[in-house]
């Protein structure tokens, strides 16, 4: 396989406001476009952070050459002054500690010095972490790639192994559309609620669903999220980050615990089913990694709402919230866009 690098556009969370989320179908389509107007028979798709997952995914099922995806990897837990720290959840915390005068610019300093102290991707449940765990379930990455933290060497040695797999799958013309069915998009769906995963999940997975010519609708995602248990401990929702996940035993032992919840029978991109690679998969840490018996929590990673605020549904991650917010009255405070949210947040009026 004689490999050939094309770039494609950015997207990068921390500095484009108010979302990335904008762009997420302009990757898409520069994705797809690409892969048309180059004579490539095979594509590796090379993502991690947040949209950039489910942007190549779509672009590549629209394609429909054969693909496989490369994750980035989480990086290593942050560190500061003997506090474990999580990418995204402790930069709003401290962010917030900060303005109100509870740490220095200093501490704020040291923070920022060792919240991010390798490469990879945010190691805490994110969109990042969730969409990956979500694309490995579907069957596009080699089995364990997920969780596997982007310095480790194994994470190296599974790149070659996917470099050496396109080429295979080229020979075997095979393509997102023999993998991509009913029931691999309802094992994503189950991956991301028992991983308490990001809310973002939600709008990807239906948008990466329609790109394959699958329905997935809010109250779908709502009936599975009722049957199925949180059982991945990890921040926001739960008290450890994706490094110690993939020494409990990662994606592959998590997947393994939940049992009949997820079909053993869907094809992936290694030319096994999904059951076949869980095969052998273990828990090493049942702290880390919850068993069915004692789950995080019993349903609901992910709840859909509605009501008058929002009549085609809204999502919540009910584990990351108090339980005194689950239940509010209260008057709403509107902005008029993000500038004016950033310039009136802390007033004191407020």
């Amino acid at each position: 396989g004689f490999p050939i690098e094309l770039p494609v556009q950015t997207l990068s969370e921390p500095f484009q406001k108010p979302t990335t989320m904008l762009y997420r179908n302009f990757l898409a389509m520069e994705a797809e476009e690409t892969l048309r107007s180059y004579p490539a028979d095979g594509v590796v798709l090379m993502g991690g952070c947040d949209k950039t997952t489910p942007a190549l995914l779509m672009g590549a099922i629209s394609m429909d050459l054969p693909t496989i995806f490369l994750p980035a990897g989480p990086m290593l837990r942050g560190n500061w002054n003997g506090a474990t720290l999580g990418s995204g959840s402790d930069t709003w915390k401290y962010w917030a500690d900060l303005r109100a005068g509870k740490i220095t610019e200093e501490d704020w300093q040291g923070v920022e010095g060792g919240i991010a102290r390798s490469p990879g991707h945010c190691m805490t449940m994110g969109t990042a972490s969730t969409m990956t765990s979500a694309a490995e379930a579907l069957g596009f990455t080699l089995p364990g790639f997920a969780s596997i933290p982007a310095p480790d060497s194994r994470h190296a040695q599974m790149s070659a192994k996917t470099g050496m797999r396109i080429v295979e799958m080229v020979w075997e013309d095979l393509k997102p559309s023999d993998i991509l069915t009913v029931k691999s998009i309802d094992n994503a769906v189950t991956t991301c609620l028992a991983l308490s995963g990001s809310t973002n999940a939600i709008v990807h997975m239906i948008a990466l669903a329609r790109r394959a010519g699958i329905e997935l609708t809010l109250d779908r995602y709502d009936s599975i999220s009722r049957r199925t248990p949180v059982l991945a401990n990890i921040r926001p929702t739960g008290a450890y980050l994706m490094e110690d996940f993939y020494y409990a035993g990662g994606l592959q032992a998590m997947l393994a615990e939940l049992g009949e919840l997820i079909d053993r029978s869907q094809k992936t991109v290694n030319g096994k089913t999904l059951g076949e690679n869980l095969e052998g998969a273990q828990i090493f840490n049942d702290d880390v990694i919850r068993r069915r018996s004692k789950p995080l929590m019993p349903d609901n990673g992910l709840a859909v709402l509605r009501g008058n605020i929002a009549p085609d549904g809204a999502v919540i991650k009910p584990g990351a919230a108090e339980p005194h917010l689950l239940v509010h009255t209260g008057r709403a405070v509107v902005f008029k866009d993000y500038n004016d949210m950033a310039a009136r947040i802390d007033d004191d009026a407020l």
